[in-house]
């Protein structure tokens, strides 16, 4: 059903008298002035899932103490963990590259060009896909000289991360190799790529889930982690999005060998979490749901940063 297109002053009147949302911490005329020059209303309001409705009464389908200021706080929070899952992301890329590079050079029975050919047969779109690709890429001339005949380590520069994934748990399938976690990979490229195409992911941390993450072997590895009850640790990791972002600090700290790079990412996360996280967490003090992911996330993270820093 098509909903009526609303104007700036209609937004706030929707939010105030149909939705219930408060404008006590910040006021009607600077929510104008955000979701004129910092976000959109149809983006804002995606955060607004994290809170309750009333079920019965006369504020039935209103929402239970939410003010415009803890949507405006979820939205900035997102925007910040969205960049440094980006910036993270390329690291790992990097490293799995490094990784799977090397082990195919010391595979005495893999020549680079079977698994390529095994990985093609498998993946017909993606061969179709660079024959394309190479007259509208970056990467066109690489392709146009390998296409006949690619190794492995031509066609790493020249497939998306997406399909990099795929390739990556393709190998280490059929050469089996605990240090790859190449089981974590696939969550590290749906996070990626929300994270890359600006879609929220703050705003999804009540259930119902639109999808369902079960990893035994993150499960394993969180469980490592000091002071984490086991019921927290279950219920968030069922959750996709910390599911997606716990597996991105799992493998990072796993896969990258480089101590400095790790230090300065790990400065940068804590100051993300235990600062600018922690900044305005007062705002969130009447909502379990997302007082519990920080808790959680603040957890792990301290974790991981401490494993550098130590």
């Amino acid at each position: 059903m098509k909903r009526l297109k609303l104007g700036l002053d209609e937004q706030i009147d929707h939010m105030r008298d149909d939705k219930g949302i408060k404008f006590d911490i910040t006021s009607e005329d600077s929510a104008k002035a955000f979701l004129t020059y910092n976000n959109y209303y149809f983006k804002l309001k995606a955060f607004a899932k994290n809170y309750e409705k009333y079920a019965t009464g006369e504020n039935t389908g209103k929402y239970l103490e939410l003010d415009f200021a803890y949507l405006q706080e979820l939205s900035t929070l997102d925007m910040y963990l969205r960049k440094f899952i980006n910036k993270i992301s390329l690291d790992i890329e990097h490293f799995l590259k490094v990784k799977l590079l090397n082990d195919v050079a010391v595979n005495p029975v893999e020549d680079g060009y079977d698994i390529v050919k095994e990985w093609f047969a498998r993946n017909k779109r993606v061969e179709e896909g660079l024959a394309f690709k190479k007259y509208n890429s970056m990467c066109g001339e690489l392709i146009c000289k390998y296409e006949s005949c690619f190794a492995i380590w031509n066609l790493v520069e020249v497939i998306s991360f997406g399909d990099f994934a795929n390739l990556y748990h393709f190998y280490y399938n059929k050469y089996p190799d605990k240090t790859s976690l190449s089981n974590l990979v696939f969550p590290i490229k749906c996070i990626r790529n929300a994270a890359a195409h600006n879609n929220c992911l703050l705003n999804s941390l009540r259930k119902p889930y639109t999808i369902a993450r079960t990893s035994k072997d993150l499960g394993n590895h969180v469980a490592k982690i000091r002071n984490i009850p086991k019921p927290l640790r279950k219920k968030m990791l069922k959750n996709p999005v910390i599911h997606d972002f716990v597996c991105i600090l799992v493998v990072y700290n796993h896969i990258v060998t480089s101590e400095m790079m790790k230090l300065h990412c790990m400065s940068e996360l804590d100051e993300l979490i235990n600062h600018r996280f922690a900044r305005r967490a007062e705002y969130f003090d009447n909502n379990l749901e997302i007082k519990e992911s920080f808790r959680f996330i603040k957890y792990v993270v301290d974790h991981f940063v401490d494993s550098v820093y130590n």
